[in-house]
């Protein structure tokens, strides 16, 4: 079982997640956790009772959820999925960067929700040239996963290109 040690944040306030997302550090980033100071990728942002945000790394949140229970069992289960994608989206965007690589004139990409009887599908990947409005499919289907996570992990590793949603049309 792992440990409970008392950091910044303090044990006895119920807290709340409220997003996840994941920076690369190799990327130039990341941040410091504001309950154990450590540098973190993989970021949590949770709120207190007092609606006081912190950004906290998994490992942190992980005291919070498991050895705790000051979140909801539905925010363990949330916390648990997502740290499962991880891997994958870190396979996926390496996909990504050998298509810029390969593609010196590549402008962005674009994502295409499943609809109608095929709204359980994958989800369609496009890449973007420069100059040229047709989008060309990547031949990458992504399922499983959850996708807000992955469009806001993909716009930090790569924040020089377009990510757009169908639909939505969000510059990154």
């Amino acid at each position: 079982m792992k440990a409970i040690i008392k950091r910044n944040l303090p044990l006895i306030v119920r807290y709340t997640v409220i997003d996840k997302q994941y920076i690369p550090l190799s990327e130039g980033c990341g941040m410091g956790c504001d309950n154990c100071g450590k540098l973190i990728a993989n970021i949590a942002t949770v709120r207190n009772e007092n609606n006081e945000t912190f950004s906290i790394g998994f490992d942190c949140l992980e005291t919070l959820l498991i050895n705790n229970s000051l979140l909801s069992t539905n925010d363990i289960a949330d916390y648990e999925r997502v740290k499962k994608m991880i891997p994958k989206v870190l396979r996926f965007s390496k996909q990504l960067k050998e298509l810029i690589a390969m593609n010196n004139g590549l402008d962005g990409f674009r994502f295409e929700r499943p609809t109608g009887i095929f709204a359980n599908g994958p989800w369609l990947t496009y890449w973007l040239l420069k100059g040229n409005a047709k989008p060309y499919n990547t031949g990458t289907k992504i399922k499983d996963m959850d996708f807000d996570f992955l469009i806001t992990t993909l716009k930090a590793i790569f924040p020089k290109h377009l990510i757009l949603v169908a639909n939505e049309d969000t510059k990154s």
